[in-house]
């Protein structure tokens, strides 16, 4: 894989990666901004409010022949306010994460936690010896990292652990072998961290992140972290510092059988502050287990054997060390805030873990049987829509303006779903995707969506409200969008929320 990054001028390219990014940038809408009132009157103000929803969909012909599709109700009532071709199944992008975020939610409850736990058969309290093996058992955690290892290692040490015997087994049979999502396999080449693969024990979220930082007398300090041993190694580092030239960075990782070779050169300005770039590896247990295995042996702890076992922890193992996850609605939060595919494919396997009815790991096909047995319970039919993975990367789904409003009333209609959904959504002008978007306009606070972003495609679902007692839910998505005209895709969205505060803000000031 080869980066050739100029952080000066905010610019990246990535050999293989296309624009299919799957994660949403923050750009700020090109709408006019211009205030907007509503009539008073009820009658007129919906009529008011239809006009200027169907004019925004013709206001940029430079869209030419794109799909769109554009639903809005009243989130209370479930009256239609407005729909254009509202049925049509559309790709979602990274909107799809709606859909893991409800399921997940409706199934697991927001305070489901993830534990990663450590087990030993046979401990000699005397000498601090652990007779036989290590266990590391994962449980599909996304959030964890490398300081939760750490901390891990130091409980192990606390208990007077000195010494394993054996070697380190690592547990990974709640999740099976597949450690691809769905679709993931549409850019091999891709290197970049959004295209992490997924296992039960996983850390950092399977990334290794690439630093540069200039330093003094021309020269530059690279390094990797985390530090995963011999299995992701810095091969070459060649940058130099220069304060007159701009930043140009060429990276290049290098996957091979059993280890991943890294080369830094170039150059950097050191005002240009730091580069850092996150990258996939391809083995997520054997990267995890290195973290881990560092992490034992700055704690003092000596290990028999080198390399790593894998197997299921036995029934007879003690309890060593525990590490719990913070609860699924704060990962929720925080996935949805920054568009998080790893998190978003680690929740659809572990919906499908949690609950897989045979004996034996999880699969993809669990997780996503798991998420359609939710949305029929809330009107989304099995069949009447295509969702092939968690995060939404890719051509993974097809889903309707209207079925994604539907979703949002049934997820506010459930008082142990809605707020937390809620409180995971960008919010316009202020956090997450949405941070750059209605800065000075009315919407700014007053919308919370998810986005979703691919080459050809924006997509714009959620919530507007300016009160309490008056909320709108709606779902403009974009497909089909033209070379160069994604802004013009999102300038249509941001003027369209716009024009639902004003009516909102008239409703309510009567």
């Amino acid at each position: 894989m080869l980066a050739l990054v100029s952080i000066g001028t905010g610019t990246a390219y990535s050999q293989g990666s296309g624009s299919d990014q799957g994660s949403d940038e923050e750009e700020v809408g090109a709408g006019s901004g211009s205030a907007l009132v509503a009539p008073k009157d009820p009658k007129a103000r919906t009529t008011w409010l239809k006009e200027r929803l169907a004019a925004a969909l013709t206001a940029h012909p430079t869209l030419g022949r794109a799909k769109v599709g554009a639903y809005v109700v009243e989130v209370e009532s479930g009256k239609e306010i407005f729909g254009s071709n509202e049925g049509a199944g559309m790709s979602l992008a990274s909107t799809a994460k709606l859909l893991t975020s409800v399921a997940a939610l409706g199934t697991l409850g927001g305070g489901f936690r993830w534990r990663t736990a450590v087990y030993a058969e046979e401990i000699d309290e005397a000498t601090g010896e652990v007779k036989g093996d290590l266990y590391v058992r994962g449980r599909g955690d996304p959030t964890l990292m490398p300081g939760d290892l750490k901390q891990l290692a130091a409980d192990i040490a606390a208990r007077g652990i000195v010494k394993i015997d054996g070697q380190i087994i690592l547990d990974t049979s709640y999740f099976d072998t597949d450690t691809e999502p769905p679709h993931f396999g549409e850019q091999p080449k891709e290197r970049a961290g959004f295209r992490a693969p997924v296992a039960s024990f996983g850390v950092a979220r399977s990334t290794v992140t690439v630093n540069v930082i200039a330093q003094p007398g021309g020269t530059a300090k690279v390094w990797l972290d985390p530090d995963a041993g011999d299995y992701v190694k810095l091969t070459k580092t060649e940058v130099t510092s220069d304060p007159e030239k701009k930043t140009r960075l060429e990276v290049k990782e290098k996957p091979a059988k059993d280890k991943i070779e890294i080369e830094v050169k170039g150059l950097i300005r050191p005002s240009d502050g730091s580069f850092d770039r996150h990258y996939r590896i391809d083995d997520p247990a054997r990267f995890a287990g290195e973290v881990f295995r560092k992490a034992l042996v700055a704690q003092g702890v000596k290990i028999g054997k080198r390399g790593f076992g894998a197997g299921v922890v036995p029934p007879t193992a003690k309890v060593l060390a525990v590490h719990d996850s913070a609860p699924l609605s704060t990962v929720i939060r925080e996935m949805n805030k920054q568009s998080d595919n790893y998190a978003a494919e680690s929740l659809l396997k572990t919906l499908g873990a949690e609950t897989r009815t045979s004996p034996g790991p999880a699969g993809w096909s669990d997780g996503l049987a798991a998420v359609r047995a939710y949305m029929s319970k809330i009107g989304l039919a099995a069949g009447s829509y295509k969702q092939d993975n968690g995060s939404g990367l890719y051509g993974a789904t097809e889903v309707s303006a209207k079925q994604l409003v539907t979703l949002l009333r049934a997820a506010h209609e459930d008082y142990r779903i809605g707020p937390d959904l809620v409180a995971s959504l960008p919010v316009g002008g202020e956090d997450g995707t949405l941070a750059r978007r209605w800065h000075g306009r009315a919407a700014a606070g007053r919308v919370r969506a998810k986005t979703g972003t691919l080459e050809k495609v924006t997509t714009l679902a959620g919530y507007v409200a300016v009160d309490g007692d008056h909320q709108l839910a709606f779902a403009i998505l974009v497909n089909d969008i033209p070379a160069g005209q994604r802004n013009a895709s999102r300038a249509m969205a941001d003027e369209m929320v716009d024009a639902m505060v004003a009516y909102l803000e008239a409703a309510a000031a009567r």
